[in-house]
This record gives structure tokens, C-alpha cells and sequence, in this order.
């Protein structure tokens, strides 16, 4: 019996791989005539991490970050305690398509942002942008914001608002040679403003204004310097609902290769008058700090900014790369807010998990 079951074998495996061979379709001399795999190219004219969709001449890079944040204390954005120790988690996706065209580089980049707290989540757009030639059009944060770099490298760095919410836009921006640059821009605007006033009979009372453009869009256009010792930054904007305009001007400075600094001022013309751009109490707000990098992997950031109505906020925080894409930032913020804020004190912290990829 088994003798003849090891003879048979050979056979048996034989019979079964012919027609395995027919049930596919599959021919055994066809077997070396598969078609060859396309593997993706690496794109090196835009920098690291590119390849090339396949199939066409377009270059693709796709980056993200994954994001938790823990924070306790006081609210130094709003005043007032915390209930408990609020947590936030953001993951986010980056798409950045570009290729060669007769005008120039064409490119479109997207930001999604997937986002978890106590209060909801929610998923949206973060930056939309199509830009070729100078030009560029979509939704991102305001010109206001961007073109002058945000402020500090703080995770609280806007408790005094340096601009309007994220908005639909349009640009052009051209480069001079030398450093030198300038932009021209359109926005719809974005968000509302509420007002609380109290009469003389002490009668309190609240309205809502409308940040976005009605007939015609907000208008905006800055310049920039920009040299190894650092930048130079101006610009102004102006809100056509409320006839009112805000003027922004920024020094960076490259001390050493540790050792950064910058020191930026808004100016606005009516401040009573709640308008998308001037998002500050008082005439005027500055902004000013300094990153120092102690060690391959710590870098201590610093921010101070205060506000003409007399509200202040002050930031430290120390980002440790405890390996390559992932970094630990714990920050200590404290508000004083006066004015129209109020008259009391908050001193919180926060704590930041990134790996970015």
C-alpha cells in the first residue's frame, strides 16, 4: 500500500498542476512572459519625499502629522478654570502635487485635518490651494496671517489674535531677485466679532458683526525682505464692509545658528469698530520672542504679547525630539487680562504629542 501511494504521488502532482495551468488560463511556457510591474520613481526637482504618479510627469508628496494634546490649569485664552484636564487629538494629511508647465510650476496642495475633543469631533479643509505663475487661489489662512509667519514657535501663540479665521483667497506674489518680494491679495473674510456694551443706565446689550466681504472682497498686499540674517516683513489690509484698515510690520533675526528672534506690531485704524482684520483691543498689539536651540534635541521657545486695552500673555515651552519625527512639547502659559477682557489672572499648561511623517 505504500509503495504504490509513492509511486502514484509524482503523478497526482503532475495532474493537478496541469490543470491548475487550465482552470487559469495559463499556458506553462507563458509563465515567463508576465507583464512588468511599474515601480514608483522617485521625483528629486522639488526636494525630498516627491515620486512620480505613475503614468504621468506629475510629481506627488504625501505628509501628515499625528497630534495629542493634554492641557490643565487655567484658560489663557478666555479666563476661568478648566474643567478637568481637556485632551485634543489631530491627525492630518498634506498632498502636494506639482509638475512642469509653459507658465511655470503648477501646483496644488491640500491640508485635512480629523479632529477629536470633549466638545466633538470634526473633519475639514485646512489649507485648498492651486498656484502657478505667482498666482494662487483657494482656502487657507488669511494673507494676514501668512504672510507674516503667524507669531512665535509657542503651541498658544494667537491668545492675542494676530488676524481673522481661515477664508477663501486669491494672490499674486512676485519675486523681485535679491530677497526682495511683494504680494497683492483678495479675501472673503470669515467668522463674526460679538460686541457687548453696557449703556449709561447700565443696561447690557450684545451684537454680532459679520467678518465676511459683502460686495467686494477684503483687500491686502505686503512686502518682504528676506536675507541669511533674516526677514523684513509690511503689510496692509483693508476691510471693505467696515471701511476700516490694519497695518502689520515683522523683524526676524538669525543671531546665530542656535539663536533666533522676532518682533512684529499691528496697527489698526478703529478699533471700536470690530472688523476681519484688526482682532486686537486697543490701536495696537505686539508680538515678540525667541527660539534657542540647547542641544541637537531641545529647542526652548519663548512669547510675549500684549494688546493696547491692556491684556497680556506670556509663553515658554521646551520641544525635545525624542526621535527623528517625533517630539514632546510641554508649555506653561500665563494671561493677564485687563480691559475690555476683564480683571483676573490665568496660569495653565499644555502638554504636545507629535509625529510627523
Amino acid at each position: 500500500m505504500n509503495k504504490q501511494t509513492s509511486a502514484t504521488s509524482p503523478l497526482l502532482l503532475k495532474g493537478a498542476a496541469a490543470a491548475l495551468c487550465v482552470m487559469t488560463g495559463i499556458q506553462p511556457a507563458m509563465a515567463s512572459e508576465a507583464e512588468p510591474v511599474e515601480y514608483l520613481r522617485v521625483c528629486d526637482a522639488y526636494g525630498n519625499g516627491f515620486f512620480y504618479v505613475p503614468g504621468t510627469e506629475t510629481c506627488l508628496k504625501i505628509s501628515g502629522y499625528l497630534r495629542h494634546e493634554v492641557a490643565a490649569g487655567d484658560d489663557v485664552y478666555w479666563g476661568g478654570s478648566l474643567d478637568g484636564m481637556p485632551g485634543k487629538a489631530r491627525a492630518t494629511l498634506r498632498f502636494d502635487a506639482r509638475n512642469e508647465t509653459e507658465f511655470g510650476t503648477l501646483r496644488s496642495y491640500v491640508e485635512t485635518r480629523f479632529e477629536h475633543k470633549a466638545s466633538g469631533e470634526r473633519t475639514y479643509i485646512s489649507e485648498a490651494l492651486i498656484e502657478i505663475a505667482g498666482f494662487s487661489v483657494g482656502i487657507a489662512d488669511s494673507l494676514f496671517a501668512n504672510w507674516t509667519w503667524g507669531a512665535g514657535n509657542v503651541i498658544y501663540d494667537d491668545v492675542i489674535y494676530y488676524s481673522g479665521d481661515r477664508t477663501m483667497q486669491a494672490s499674486y506674489t512676485h519675486d523681485f531677485g535679491g530677497g526682495f518680494s511683494a504680494m497683492v491679495g483678495a479675501e472673503e473674510g470669515n467668522g463674526s466679532w460679538e460686541l457687548a456694551t453696557v449703556d449709561a443706565s447700565g443696561v447690557a446689550s450684545r451684537e454680532w458683526f459679520d467678518l465676511r466681504a459683502d460686495s467686494i472682497p477684503h483687500l491686502l498686499g505686503g512686502v518682504k525682505y528676506e536675507q541669511d540674517w533674516g526677514v523684513l516683513f509690511g503689510m496692509a489690509a483693508y476691510d471693505t464692509r467696515y471701511d476700516a484698515w490694519a497695518l502689520k510690520a515683522r523683524v526676524n533675526l538669525e543671531v546665530t545658528d542656535a539663536l533666533s528672534l522676532f518682533v512684529m506690531a499691528g496697527y489698526q485704524s478703529n478699533p471700536s469698530q470690530p472688523n476681519y482684520y484688526g482682532s486686537w483691543y486697543g490701536d495696537w498689539a505686539m508680538w515678540g520672542g525667541f527660539s534657542l536651540e540647547v542641544s541637537e534635541k531641545a529647542t526652548v521657545n519663548t512669547q510675549i504679547d500684549f494688546e493696547e486695552d491692556g491684556t497680556w500673555n506670556a509663553a515658554l515651552n521646551v520641544s525635545y525630539e525624542v526621535a527623528p519625527g517625533f517630539k514632546i512639547t510641554p508649555e506653561l502659559d500665563y494671561t493677564a487680562f485687563r480691559g475690555f477682557r476683564g480683571h483676573e489672572d490665568a496660569f495653565g499648561g499644555v502638554v504636545r504629542f507629535q509625529r510627523n511623517f
